[in-house]
């Protein structure tokens, strides 16, 4: 079971969530099988006391899950997450923030979820961060993003200033991870509005990015040309608080021919050991240059090859 607040429209007379956001977020503790129903809701508070108790090593992962996924398929990778991290030693919670994508592949579906995300990603940060940064004692917080979860972390974050956080006072999270990450490669170089948020409200970005992505390869095409950052890494120089991390080799080392679908593409991390064992050190905040995970390259990227 995987805890996860919702910004999904819920319809009483069908029992069951939807594809149209919402104007309310939904607190859910989820049963370990079958539908999300009415009696799974919580209210903020025993939602909140539940991820408490969950992470037992004082940490807190938020998911945040990409265009074209309906919320089955957000909690089975959430889960599938959570199993993998906790084989590597990973002792937190692990939570989902649940974006009303239409969960089809379709040109109009990913500009309708573009639209769904704009309009819902600033509660990811008003009922998802800011009140996990207010438990006390003062949890670690990370977020991992996929696909078109890092446009939402990253219109999420910008919606608040350093006032919104617990008593007023600046906050930030510890890790953020962008895997596949379907945001505009400009936006992350140095200097760039991305960029400067991100070192402002995480203490370290770790960028995840594949040249073999064909899924990001066609957002390329939907977003008038601009390169995506999942697909091309980050422009030079980057910040010195983030970390480009080159994937292509470890793809091409852990996947067949056959396996090499353009859906596939876009999501093998989730199913590959090496990434696993790479995110668990970088949410532990290892050394990003050492750890057994990558190689250096002769640029200022690494490289995850294990």
């Amino acid at each position: 079971m995987t805890l996860f607040l919702s910004r999904r429209a819920y319809d009483t007379r069908s029992n069951c969530f939807t594809a149209n956001p919402s104007q309310n977020t939904y607190y859910v503790a989820p049963p370990d099988t079958g539908p999300v129903t009415r009696q799974h809701i919580l209210s903020r508070a025993d939602w909140l006391s539940r991820v408490k108790a969950e992470a037992r090593s004082g940490e807190i992962t938020l998911f945040v899950h990409g265009y074209n996924t309906e919320q089955s398929e957000m909690r089975s990778r959430a889960a599938l997450i959570d199993r993998n991290l906790r084989s590597c030693g990973y002792r937190g919670a692990l939570i989902a923030f649940d974006w009303p994508s239409a969960g089809r592949s379709t040109l109009s579906a990913y500009r309708r979820d573009r639209r769904a995300v704009k309009k819902t990603a600033p509660s990811l940060v008003a009922d998802g961060i800011l009140p996990l940064l207010d438990l006390r004692p003062r949890p670690r917080i990370n977020l991992i993003a996929h696909s078109m979860g890092a446009y939402a972390t990253l219109r999420g974050l910008s919606a608040f200033n350093d006032a919104s956080g617990p008593r007023g006072r600046a906050w930030r999270l510890d890790e953020i991870l962008f895997v596949s990450g379907d945001a505009d490669q400009d936006w992350l170089s140095k200097g760039a509005w991305g960029s400067l948020l991100l070192a402002h409200r995480c203490r370290r970005f770790t960028n995840y990015f594949s040249q073999l992505d064909e899924i990001l390869n066609g957002a390329v095409v939907l977003n008038g040309g601009a390169k995506r950052v999942g697909r091309s890494g980050i422009k030079p120089l980057i910040h010195r608080s983030h970390v480009d991390v080159y994937s292509h080799e470890q793809y091409l080392k852990n996947t067949t021919v056959r396996q090499r679908t353009a859906l596939y593409s876009h999501r093998w991390w989730f199913e590959n050991a090496a990434f696993y064992r790479d995110a668990s050190l970088t949410l532990a905040g290892a050394d990003a240059h050492a750890m057994p995970t990558r190689q250096r390259m002769n640029t200022t990227d690494l490289a995850l090859l294990s």
